[in-house]
């Protein structure tokens, strides 16, 4: 595949346009296929299993009541409505498990590109599964690209600012899925630019509804863009990314703007985003591993702790642990999947965690709040991103401690495609649409399969979606 360069001084976002434009399946790595393939697997199994999950309901409800031209199927819920509406439908599906993949800079990635291309697919008469592929590749890595740059997680969240990035990488996906030219792709990116909101961090403080709702309005706005600019809606160039008006202008901290093209075309950033082992904000998952570590090494059981004291990244600290009144006394869905102490009991009382552990029975169960009052933590700066240590105090005195890095679904502990065709099992039972085996087994086949699928709707969507 060529690299890409800056061209006569251009603003970094023309070169990654050059890139979506002029790559195509054909071009793509065979490790970047793999990885998209096992990535859109992952993503449809958590799309599933949030489709029924508080919220989603409604937002379906307003759609269809809305109405419009019938262009992209609502999985799991039947009809069909305009593409940009099928994306406010679809995203909250795929964020609401918190169970996709993250980038440890870029935040959440196939989380906003996957839904924001299957809403678009009614677009077309027919999507094959090589297009699918090809645009899904250029759009998350263009999203992890622009997160990189802009330090999404270092630099941003600490502020409580940033994360506006997300809808570069739909537009982006969807643009080169309705084959865009490049000067279409950049005012679409242009329009783009002047919907990204430099407060969209604030849907984590405190967590809400919004944090999974919030993937429906960047899908509906990617969608909306690409149309405005495939109807010769202009918007300004030259200074998208850079230039003090452009994205990276708003941080308030040192960005690394050089990450925008590095190696663009050679290296792909998007083989450093981590598949989730749980289904609660990736800020937990250390935590959660070192105490069953912990527990498994050394047999003990959750009555036998005394006391676990955790030290927490940064990022980990502000996302899942402060403010205490609220972390340690979660009242909500969301206000759990971005609690450590609820989560971590929950883990260490051997209960999985899946939409089960987050029902209204489940956060009023007293075995879990006794077992949180033991539970501290405080913040350690030196930890890596999304790093956590657990110090675990038993009642008979005996003292463990585990610094957990790479936790299972990082680069380098992946999931094997076993594990992931597993996972997505798991999810299906929470479908708002009951499915078959046998449409299981098909859905599997068709995305461990997608390069020879001839038809995306027929073989990804149908499967899901009553008459």
């Amino acid at each position: 595949m060529p690299r890409f360069h800056l061209i006569n001084g251009e603003d970094p976002m023309r070169t990654l346009c050059r890139m979506v434009a002029g790559t195509n399946y054909e071009d793509l790595p065979a490790n970047i296929v793999e990885h998209s393939q096992r990535s859109i697997l992952d993503t449809m199994a958590v799309t599933i299993g949030g489709s029924a999950m508080e919220g989603i309901p409604a937002v379906v409800d307003l759609v269809k009541d809305k109405g419009g031209k019938p262009q992209s199927m609502i999985p799991f819920y039947g009809g069909r409505v305009p593409a940009s509406e099928a994306g406010l439908a679809i995203g909250p599906m795929t964020r609401a498990m918190d169970f996709g993949d993250v980038h440890d800079e870029a935040s959440h990635a196939s989380e906003y590109v996957f839904p924001a291309l299957l809403a678009a697919t009614g677009l077309k008469d027919r999507v094959t599964g090589k297009e699918f592929i090809a645009s899904f590749a250029v759009g998350k890595e263009v999203l992890i690209r622009i997160g990189i740059a802009m330090k999404a997680l270092s630099g941003a969240v600490p502020t409580g600012l940033g994360d506006g990035h997300f809808i570069f990488g739909c537009v982006a996906a969807v643009g080169k899925l309705l084959g865009l030219s490049l000067d279409e792709l950049e005012n679409a990116m242009g329009i783009a630019r002047a919907m990204t909101q430099p407060l969209d961090a604030a849907m984590y403080r405190s967590a809400t509804l919004m944090v999974r709702i919030h993937h429906g309005f960047i899908c509906q706005d990617a969608i909306n863009a690409c149309l405005l600019a495939k109807r010769g809606i202009t918007a300004a160039h030259g200074e998208i990314l850079l230039a003090p008006k452009g994205f990276l202008g708003l941080a308030r901290w040192q960005t690394d703007p050089d990450a925008l093209t590095r190696e663009l075309g050679e290296k792909w950033e998007m083989l450093d985003s981590m598949i989730k082992p749980y289904a609660a904000c990736k800020c937990t998952h250390a935590s959660i591993d070192g105490i069953l570590d912990q527990m498994k090494k050394h047999n003990f059981k959750a009555e036998d702790i005394a006391s676990i004291e955790l030290d927490e990244s940064t990022i980990n600290w502000l996302t899942v642990c402060v403010p205490e009144e609220v972390k340690w006394h979660p009242q909500t869905v969301p206000d759990c999947q971005f609690s450590v102490p609820y989560v971590m009991a929950v883990a260490a009382l051997g209960q999985n965690i899946l939409p089960d552990a987050f029902t209204p029975e489940a956060r009023v169960r007293q075995d879990i709040r006794d077992l949180m009052a033991r539970i501290s933590a405080k913040e350690d700066p030196g930890l890596p991103i999304y790093a956590a240590r657990v110090s675990t105090t038993l009642k008979d005195g005996r003292k463990y401690s585990k610094e957990c890095l790479y936790v299972k679904g990082h680069r380098q502990n992946p999931f094997t495609v076993t594990e992931l065709v597993e996972k997505f099992r798991r999810c299906v039972p929470y479908s708002a649409y009951e499915l078959s085996d046998s449409a299981v087994d098909s859905l599997i086949d068709a995305l461990l399969n997608l390069e020879n699928v001839d038809d995306v709707v027929n073989s990804l969507l149908v499967p899901l979606t009553p008459e």
